[in-house]
This record gives structure tokens, C-alpha cells and sequence, in this order.
């Protein structure tokens, strides 16, 4: 298989893990937080659960 196939798959393969992770993490957001709608608090806390959800990845990946 061609380097430039297997970058190809590579790349599109963890742009669909980093979708589904965002989508994922805004789906509980609303399921289990109290927000209403995507005012700047969302925001702000969308980007503390990104940060800590990368963390958690990065050490499970590191730990195994």
C-alpha cells in the first residue's frame, strides 16, 4: 500500500475520532449539565472538557 493511501486513511480516520469526540462531549454537556443553549459559559466549559478529555486520552494511551 502507498504511503500516500495509508497517510489518506490515517487522516481521515482520526478526523472522524475528533468529530465524534466533540459531538459527543456536547451531547452530555446537554444531557447532564444545566445549559439551555451555547451562550459564552458553554463555550467556556466546552473548552475545559475538551482539554481534560484530551488529557485522559493522552494518559490511557501512554499507560497501556
Amino acid at each position: 500500500m502507498s504511503k500516500k493511501i495509508i497517510n489518506k486513511v490515517v487522516d481521515e480516520t482520526v478526523d472522524t475520532i475528533i468529530d465524534s469526540i466533540d459531538e459527543k462531549t456536547v451531547d452530555y454537556m446537554f444531557e447532564y449539565g444545566n445549559y439551555e443553549e451555547t451562550d459564552n459559559q458553554f463555550v467556556e466549559d466546552l473548552i475545559v472538557f475538551k482539554q481534560q478529555v484530551i488529557t485522559e486520552l493522552f494518559n490511557r494511551i501512554n499507560n497501556k
